[in-house]
């Protein structure tokens, strides 16, 4: 859907914050002071709960935040009374392919209210542009360049065969103004040192696969910024588990960031047993019909080779289990990123299936929490923008923030369980984002 999800809303009658020609009905603008009350506040600084808190944030900033005693709440502003309620920081994701703008409110909805595309597109930028500006309503948005791989060049895919080539596609990329290089699965090996390096020399982070054609300890060793499943280091690496803990040193070694993307497997694993059952999901009818149909046509249940493929996904879920308990205690930087809107994720909803595969895994609710708010704003700090200032609850941080009803730090599953979300200072219930996507949905049916 390439019209914008603010003017799509507007023409179904939906006041958003921000939007141009807003009629200023509806939640509260950014520039509004509003103050949560007696609250518990995750800030994720550490693991630890501050009791009986208020929280005022004004033009977009989080301006105070104390003991209730000790803090004054401006005039005028809206109050949120939320004694034994708990405010932690909006979560991202870090893998997504935004393939219909309406799946922006679908994030909002499920608290993720920061997320970086992979496959980056000129509309991506526009949109990123639009989001900042608030014209559009939607998560803060990072965006990478499109693929690069070898062979031929189609679609979205920039191809890169030769040194020279990757030199001028990257120097192209940083003119467009992309956050990221993307790399995928077919770079020939010295031109995947020469994008590595252009890309360092332009101040890029390089995001994505392991290139089967160059190997996960080349990648390691190229220190490439992000590698975007973990299930990578299964197919570009050695499927034998006792090279794991190398591979976690090695990472820890290189500063290189990983996405372990459980929630990717245990899906394709899913459908292949069920596959209605997954398109039969509640979620499926905030999807376009175009998203849904693109889906029937490119889930896993239409390889060629399905007998293999269930076979290495079958395989691969306990390695990237495995994986993924040994790149937490090795220190490496893990951020949570579930690859939505690909067949079976649903935008939104599939962060919490992975924050709970990331428990099933072995991490702590805090360390799984922490994949998708303080991990990902450092990421951005290192690696995009040092100005970034979001993933923990603090004065001087944007105000991205969950209201929950319990603590997500003793059930990771609280974090699903918003009744309301702020982004950007803009607070909106629960309640009300609901009537965003009824809307939507409504649209699809017409």
């Amino acid at each position: 859907m390439l019209l914008g999800v603010c003017f799509l809303f507007l023409s179904l009658a939906v006041p958003l914050p921000g939007c141009v020609h807003d009629s200023g009905s509806g939640p509260a603008r950014s520039d509004e002071a509003v103050a949560f009350i007696g609250v518990n506040v995750v800030p994720m600084d550490s693991e630890r709960v501050l009791a009986d808190q208020t929280v005022v944030v004004r033009d977009g900033l989080i301006s105070a935040m104390g003991p209730s005693s000790a803090i004054t709440v401006p005039a005028g502003a809206q109050r949120i009374e939320a004694k034994g309620r708990y405010l932690m920081p909006g979560l991202s994701d870090f893998h997504i392919h935004l393939h219909s703008d309406e799946q922006l409110v679908s994030y909002l909805a499920h608290g993720v209210t920061t997320v970086f595309e992979l496959n980056g597109t000129p509309r991506h930028l526009t949109l990123r542009e639009q989001i900042a500006k608030r014209q559009v309503l939607g998560p803060r948005l990072y965006t990478s360049s499109p693929l690069m791989d070898g062979g031929p060049e189609g679609g979205t895919v920039v191809s890169v065969n030769s040194p020279e080539q990757a030199r001028q596609a990257v120097v192209r990329q940083k003119r467009a103004g992309y956050d990221a290089i993307k790399v995928y699965d077919n770079v020939p090996p010295g031109v995947y040192e020469q994008l590595v390096a252009t890309a360092r020399e332009q101040k890029l982070p390089v995001m994505g696969h392991a290139p089967r054609t160059v190997g996960v300890d080349a990648v390691l060793r190229a220190r490439q910024a992000f590698i975007s499943h973990g299930i990578e280091y299964f197919l570009a690496g050695s499927r034998d588990e006792s090279r794991i803990p190398g591979f976690a040193l090695g990472t820890k070694a290189a500063g290189t960031t990983v996405v372990p993307d459980l929630s990717h497997v245990h899906t394709s694993l899913k459908m292949m047993e069920d596959l209605e059952g997954v398109f039969s999901d509640p979620e499926a009818r905030y999807l376009s019909p175009k998203v849904m149909s693109d889906w029937r046509y490119s889930n896993p249940t239409r390889r060629v080779d399905v007998r293999q493929f269930s076979e290495r996904q079958r395989a691969a879920y306990p390695y990237v289990q495995h994986l993924t308990l040994s790149l937490q205690r090795a220190g490496v930087r893990l951020v949570l990123g579930t690859n939505a809107s690909d067949a079976g994720l649903f935008p939104g909803k599939t962060v919490h299936l992975e924050l709970a595969e990331l428990v099933r895994a072995g991490l702590s609710p805090y360390e799984a929490l922490a994949t998708s708010t303080r991990n990902p704003a450092a990421f951005i700090e290192e690696h995009v923008d040092p100005a970034a200032r979001f993933g923990t609850v603090a004065v001087g941080q944007h105000a991205d923030l969950l209201l929950l009803p319990g603590n997500p730090l003793e059930d990771v599953g609280q974090a699903g369980q918003s009744l309301g979300v702020m982004v950007r200072g803009q607070w909106l219930t629960r309640e009300q984002l609901q009537r965003m996507r009824d809307k939507v949905a409504e649209s699809f049916n017409r």
